[in-house]
């Protein structure tokens, strides 16, 4: 009897053999569930489990999945039903967001995208330097001209590089920028909301996006591939590191958090998002363990998925980043938060001490730390 599922290969690198081993993982869709099968042994790794914080959104070729501790890359369609069911529609896209046009409107930008079932894969702050843009701009098509504008402007500054994934997607970041061009003829309609962003010239014009599926492959393997040469550095001068949750992001929040920080006073200096191993996610919160009741399930949610880490400064000069932010994020507990703090992250975004939406660094002289490990030793 056939039984809705989703089956793929994945690879897992065993770090004390130094190999890569492949495993089959099957997701069922019925009770959302989880199980991974050992192609070298030829045994079952993991019987049918039902693991909470992996949803089906979770599963796509080129994602990254955490189980119990574990992390899993998948590289391909386990057979013929999945790749039928998901390679028709789940695509890849990239975006490459313009300092001129990201420090205004990133979270409005995210917020669409997700709100049009557009998930931010991956993301990067990048700092271009004139070799760089050269390198990007190396076979592309574009006139001399245009080559030119773009050279400038990403040398201008910042810029955010976006691994996307939904429906269509290539067509319809492609459709976004020519949105009230004059060659603007494309089979995709846009949906009210895109219209409304897009039609913020600031913002159509503050991006650039590959128009072919081999263009977006290319583009992904420049920033995400070798990400330490283009990565954009943190400045660790009055600045604090900020933890987007991966419930947050699963849950559709990014944009909106992001949104908050920026219209509230606070400028991102650096970002990267990443998927953090179970080993990675106890050293970072070591300092909690023994102390807080839910260090356990703390660990286990920043290692349920992806997440957001950004470098945060607090504009005014007279603020201080790390006090400021912290007061914004609000108390852990976001019940308290909304009691005593409503206008806080927490209180807005945040379910239970553990799914509290953020993290922010506790203590000053701990920021210039977790910024280290973040953006320099977790690599």
């Amino acid at each position: 009897m056939s039984e809705k599922r989703l089956a793929f290969l994945a690879e897992w690198y065993q770090v004390e053999a130094a190999i890569i081993r492949t495993f089959l993982v099957t997701y069922y869709i019925v009770d959302q569930a989880v199980e991974v099968f050992d192609q070298r042994s030829k045994k079952t790794f993991l019987r049918r489990t039902k693991i909470p914080e992996l949803s089906q959104r979770d599963f796509f070729v080129g994602s990254k999945i955490n189980v119990f501790g574990r992390q899993f890359d998948i590289v391909d369609y386990a057979d013929e039903s999945t790749r039928n069911t998901l390679a028709r529609y789940r695509k890849k896209g990239f975006v490459l967001l313009k300092n001129n046009m990201w420090t205004k409107h990133l979270g409005k930008f995210l917020k669409t995208l997700i709100e049009n079932k557009i998930n931010i894969n991956d993301g990067l702050m990048v700092q271009f330097t004139p070799k760089l843009v050269t390198k990007f701009l190396s076979g592309k098509q574009q006139n001399d001209v245009t080559a030119s504008v773009l050279m400038n402007e990403l040398l201008s500054g910042p810029a955010i590089s976006l691994e996307l994934i939904g429906d269509n997607v290539v067509d319809i970041m492609v459709a976004c920028a020519k949105y009230k061009s004059e060659n603007a003829s494309t089979s995709i309609r846009l949906s009210p909301s895109m219209e409304q962003l897009f039609d913020i010239e600031e913002v159509r014009h503050g991006f650039y996006c590959p128009a072919r599926e081999e263009d977006v492959a290319m583009d992904l393997k420049f920033f995400f591939e070798e990400r330490r040469s283009i990565i954009k550095d943190c400045i660790f001068k009055n600045t604090t590191l900020a933890i987007i949750k991966p419930h947050s992001i699963k849950d559709g929040h990014l944009g909106s958090i992001v949104d908050e920080i920026l219209s509230n006073g606070f400028k991102i200096t650096a970002m990267r998002m990443i998927l953090m191993a179970r080993i990675n996610c106890e050293e970072f919160y070591e300092v909690y363990r023994g102390i807080l009741p839910e260090y356990i399930p703390m660990v286990a949610q920043l290692a349920s998925g992806v997440c957001m880490c950004l470098e945060v400064f607090a504009e005014d000069p007279e603020k201080v980043s790390h006090t400021d932010f912290r007061n914004f994020c609000g108390p852990m507990d976001p019940e308290i938060a909304k009691l005593l703090r409503p206008h806080t992250l927490r209180a807005k975004f945040g379910k239970s001490k553990v799914l509290n939406a953020v993290h922010c660094t506790d203590l000053r002289d701990d920021t210039n730390l977790e910024l280290q490990y973040m953006f320099k030793i977790l690599d």
